[in-house]
């Protein structure tokens, strides 16, 4: 099966949380913990041949980027429609950005921050599962990147001082209040530790432990009360998502045509999943999880700073409805 340590997880603590009927709560720091470790190992991976490759991808980048906030803008009146939803819950709700931010920014607009946060967690969940499977089903080695046996270990006094740092640098970027500041420190440090020389692979118990905090994050969220709560609204969002699904792999075709790259990187670069969950597909697939990420990080850092304009203009011209 694809992606064990992600899909068992998350598939393991939602039976558990719907057997039992409560949340199965995962501690804030150990989601952080796997953040950090799926942001150094991607980053390690950053290396002078790969920035190069980065600086000739600029175009694409901004174009996938672009393609982001056109959908969601694209999807915003089809979910109010389909929902019932006011406009700022509608806007928040399709919006392609960080799903935490995207709540707060909901909250602060004044629009309905739970329906927003559900409509997110489906997206994430959605994405997750689709794009692993389809990937598998394409014939796409498993075997090949999980182990990658000619690429040494990071020595352990290297990897301490990563960590350390990485650790560090998270908490500067968390005080600026910075979407994914446990993802994107680790991945700076990695990367400068990449251009030192100390490239190489995190210890293979790491990357699982931190793939099953990872799914164990994704199952909590689905819970009898997930399901009770706005069955509307997570019908709408799902069929909103394979929407915008289908036209992330139009737009990865173009991409991929364009640009050289495999249709699934492309298609993986685009899709609107979390940042750390996309990055372990595209790492665990062997599909380049540098350029991956480099397409999620422009994504999420202009959604975030462009949706409240956008939701200013689809509000104002009419394009939502209040």
């Amino acid at each position: 099966m694809p992606l064990p340590w992600v899909l068992g997880a998350m598939l393991a603590v939602a039976a558990a949380s719907l057997l039992m009927g409560r949340t199965l709560t995962q501690k804030g720091v150990l989601r952080r913990a796997a953040q950090g470790c799926i942001g150094l190992a991607i980053g390690l991976a950053f290396t002078p041949a790969t920035w190069g490759l980065l600086g000739d991808l600029t175009l694409w980048i901004v174009l996938a980027a672009t393609t982001a906030l056109v959908l969601s803008v694209l999807a915003a009146p089809v979910i109010q429609r389909l929902a019932g939803m006011d406009g700022p819950t509608a806007i928040y709700a399709v919006a392609l950005g960080a799903s935490s931010e995207m709540a707060l920014q909901a909250q602060r607009a004044g629009a309905d921050g739970a329906s927003v946060a559900c409509a997110h967690a489906v997206r994430i969940i959605m994405v997750t599962g689709i794009v692993t499977f389809l990937a598998w089903m394409l014939g796409q080695p498993i075997a090949a990147s999980t182990a990658l046996v000619s690429v040494a270990v990071v020595t352990l006094p290297h990897l301490l001082l990563l960590l350390a740092a990485a650790m560090l640098l998270a908490l500067l970027i968390q005080r600026q209040n910075v979407p994914n500041p446990w993802l994107l420190g680790p991945l700076i440090v990695g990367g400068l530790g990449a251009m030192l020389s100390w490239g190489g692979r995190l210890p293979d118990a790491m990357l699982i432990a931190a793939q099953v905090m990872i799914g164990w994050a994704l199952g909590q969220n689905i819970t009898r009360s997930f399901f009770s709560r706005a069955p509307r609204v997570l019908a709408c969002a799902a069929l909103v998502t394979l929407g915008i699904l289908a036209a992330c792999l139009t737009m990865g075709w173009l991409i991929s045509w364009g640009s050289g790259l495999p249709l699934m990187t492309t298609f993986i670069a685009l899709a609107p999943g979390g940042m750390a969950e996309m990055g372990v597909i595209a790492k665990t697939f062997g599909l380049g999880a540098p350029l991956v990420t480099a397409f999620h990080i422009v994504r999420i850092v202009s959604t975030v700073f462009l949706t409240q304009m956008l939701a200013r203009w689809m509000l104002s011209s009419g394009w939502v409805r209040h």
